[in-house]
């Protein structure tokens, strides 16, 4: 024990029990602090003073006095201890009592008192008193970091139930920013959003900032050393600034500080989980201090919280913007579209005009078929780029796979000028169309088919608007793509006879009501040497259909292409048949392929493996091909091309002629023959200029070394024409009408004697 002055009485040392909590209680003791042992009788006499600390103001001796004890004690203790040495019963009574006292510098005291008997029963009383500041201190500062855990826990829990009700991401974070000023009073709070990647300041969630450093962090470079939260965002490392009027972070800010009554600055960056920055949380002390660990702690802690508030904003923004973007092209898509029309319809005055433009690219899919669709989708990429540019300041949206939309808003009021300004923008986007687009290392040309449409305020509503731009984007493809059409009353009736006609050749082809009709084609003898395979519609109600009135639908709804690979196969059948018999066992089929089906990826596959099934002399097959067809994509028709040839097949070029006729694809190709079109056959006898197109073309063809034959030959002069050019094949009316195979068979055994 530290400072005992006396020996303890034989009453105490006779007491075993009151030695040992003696010794116990000096265990306890911090020599700088006060503290006092005494044995004292019932009247608070002194008897003994066992133990007192070097911080004690009154000596031993004066202790030991009637009144020292009292002195040696805080007069606002004196009241409370003579309470205590009154026992109630012979028990151990401890108490701390909280005094304040200048001379001692105390300001809690423990005070135990041991009641005991000395001799023939007399009253004493053991006093312990020590200074426990330090130890009450402690337990009040872990008192109040445990009720801070706990205010910080509900602050968590209901800044997650905020976050799962509130929807308004910045007053969210203003919520937490006052939360965690009232959780840290000396202090103000800041939330910095920034944007491009933690280039800018996007926004500043700061409730409580006075308004210096406010419009400070408003305007705030986000560089290094550009104050504290500048730098946490520039390094994403945490800066603590103890004193922002000292630290060179600060040199540019503290008059702000000064005026904001700011003193030190604490920063902490706010990253997502890829480690991308999204801003910064900041502390700004009103003391010249640096955080404490519970602190920093609490920074850090709040940080990653607003990250995952405005990660959840983030991917809340990305998720709306997904819904109302088409993926491929990034452009708006339908679903935005029609919610920009249905709000124009409901502003736009009654006599505004407005316009519609609907875009399909020509025979996208073969882009895709014949190069994959990443070629695809960076074409699709490329032309909706090439088409926002053309159609600024008006609203464009892809509406699907290769269908773009374009809306005009703010047209002239009078309808005619109105149509005029939505032809004007068509031949725009028309031109910008015509430079062909590099993708992948190929150029690859595009074509488009435009529905045009302009209505007023009261016209229609929005979905009509598309309607009746589609309808007429349907009717420019039936004109022959690359063509554009505006819409006309009437449009719709036309549109909805395709449409039933559509169903009904879908019926016909489960019904089997498609027919193949054989047309002759004989050499300048009139000798028979084959035959062109020819579609028939047997409908059971209207009779037999010329395929001029259903052909353009079949393309269009994808048809032709099972009606294709049919007749192909009809053709191979018939071809099988012949070839047993003597007599027609050198007869060839010509069989029309449409682009369709010969862009299908599967199309060299399935013409072999009708050959294989058939088990027919390929020589016999030829297939007519048009140059519009060719032309989509040369180098891949020459592939296709070559490797059928390759195989034994023949090909001959349909309707030569009419196209572009250019020998640079021409020399490209392997054909067998060239088809004179029947347009100039028709008048070669009477119009010059059709009878030296056919020179040429025969020239040409004999030049190439290449079959020629003419179709729609139905007169002896056109006949004696073409043969004095020399033409030596031919197919018209003049030597057969196409027939069903029965009725062709049994003129075949009369022609081939």
């Amino acid at each position: 024990m530290s400072s005992v002055i006396s020996e303890p009485s034989a009453s105490i040392l006779a007491n075993p029990a009151l030695c040992v909590l003696l010794e116990q209680w000096s265990d306890l003791l911090d020599p700088a602090q006060y503290y006092l042992a005494v044995e004292t009788n019932a009247a608070g006499d002194c008897l003994s003073v066992l133990a007192q600390g070097p911080a004690a103001t009154t000596p031993a001796h004066q202790v030991l006095n009637s009144n020292g004890l009292w002195q040696a004690l805080p007069a606002e203790s004196h009241a409370l201890i003579k309470a205590l040495l009154t026992p109630a019963t012979d028990q151990t009574t401890q108490q701390c009592i909280q005094i304040a006292c200048d001379q001692l510098g105390v300001q809690w005291l423990e005070c135990r008192v041991h009641y005991f008997l000395h001799g023939q029963n007399e009253p004493r009383c053991l006093l312990l008193v020590r200074d426990v500041s330090q130890l009450h201190q402690a337990a009040l500062l872990y008192q109040q970091e445990k009720q801070r855990v706990r205010d910080y826990d509900r602050f968590k829990f209901s800044m997650l139930e905020l976050i799962l009700k509130e929807q308004d991401t910045e007053h969210i974070l203003a919520w937490i920013a006052g939360e965690i000023e009232a959780l840290h009073p000396e202090t103000f709070c800041a939330i910095v959003l920034t944007q491009d990647l933690g280039q800018r300041v996007q926004t500043v969630i700061a409730p409580s900032l006075p308004a210096p450093l406010l419009q400070t962090l408003q305007q705030l470079k986000l560089e290094a050393g550009n104050g504290s939260l500048a730098t946490a965002i520039a390094t994403r490392q945490r800066v603590m600034v103890e004193n922002v009027m000292t630290h060179p972070y600060w040199q540019y800010h503290r008059t702000a500080a000064q005026a904001s009554g700011v003193q030190g600055g604490w920063a902490e960056p706010i990253l997502n989980a890829a480690g991308e920055v999204l801003g910064a949380f900041a502390l700004y002390s009103r003391q010249v201090q640096l955080p404490t660990a519970a602190e920093q702690s609490l920074i850090g802690q709040a940080a990653r919280l607003v990250s995952i508030v405005v990660d959840r904003h983030l991917s809340q923004q990305s998720m709306q913007t997904l819904a109302y973007l088409e993926p491929v092209s990034g452009l708006p898509n339908r679903k935005k579209m029609y919610e920009v029309l249905h709000a124009l319809h409901h502003q736009s005055a009654a006599e505004q005009h407005g316009g519609l433009i609907y875009i399909d690219l020509d025979h996208f899919k073969w882009v895709n078929e014949a190069h994959g669709h990443n070629a695809g989708n960076t074409l699709l990429q490329q032309v909706a780029q090439r088409l926002q540019k053309a159609a600024q300041p008006h609203f464009i949206a892809c509406m699907g796979g290769d269908e773009f939309l374009i809306l005009l808003s703010g047209l002239s009021t009078q309808k005619d000028k109105a149509v005029q300004q939505v032809w004007a923008l068509q031949r725009k986007l028309h031109k910008t169309l015509q430079r062909p687009f590099n993708v992948a290392g190929l150029k690859l040309p595009v074509t488009a088919s435009m529905g045009l449409c302009s209505f007023s305020g009261t016209d229609m509503d929005e979905t009509d608007y598309v309607k009746a731009a589609d309808i007429a984007l349907h009717k420019a493809k039936q004109s022959g793509r690359n063509h554009a059409c505006l819409y006309e009353p009437g449009m719709q009736t036309e549109i909805a006879t395709q449409a039933r006609l559509e169903a009904e050749l879908r019926e016909a082809i489960v019904q089997q009501q498609l027919r193949v009709y054989y047309q002759v084609q004989v050499d300048h003898t009139g000798r028979p040497f084959g035959a062109e395979v020819l579609l028939r519609w047997q409908h059971p109600t209207q009779g037999l259909i010329s395929p001029l009135q259903f052909i353009a639908v079949a393309e269009s709804s994808g048809l032709i292409v099972e009606i294709g690979m049919w007749v192909l196969d009809r053709a191979c059948a018939q071809i099988a048949v012949w070839q047993r018999a003597q007599k027609t066992r050198e007869l060839s089929l010509s069989v029309n392929i449409s682009a369709r089906q010969f862009r299908q990826a599967n199309f060299t596959a399935m013409v072999k493996a009708c050959l294989q099934r058939h088990q027919i002399n390929p020589n016999a097959l030829r297939l007519e091909l048009t140059e519009s067809l060719l032309l989509e994509n040369v180098d891949d028709a020459v592939r296709i091309m070559t490797e059928l040839s390759q195989s034994g097949i023949q090909f001959s070029l349909d309707d030569f002629g009419t196209g572009y006729s250019s020998l640079q694809y021409l020399k490209k190709l392997p054909l067998y023959q060239l088809k004179i079109d029947r347009s100039f056959v028709n008048d070669i006898v009477t119009d010059s200029h059709d009878r030296t197109i056919v020179r040429t073309i025969i020239a040409m063809a004999q030049s190439m070394y290449l079959g020629v034959i003419a179709e729609g030959v139905e007169t002896p002069e056109q006949l004696e024409l073409l043969l004095n050019n020399g033409c030596r094949r031919y197919q018209g009316y003049l030597f057969g009408k196409p027939m069903p195979i029965d009725a062709f068979n049994d003129w075949l055994q009369q022609a081939l004697v």
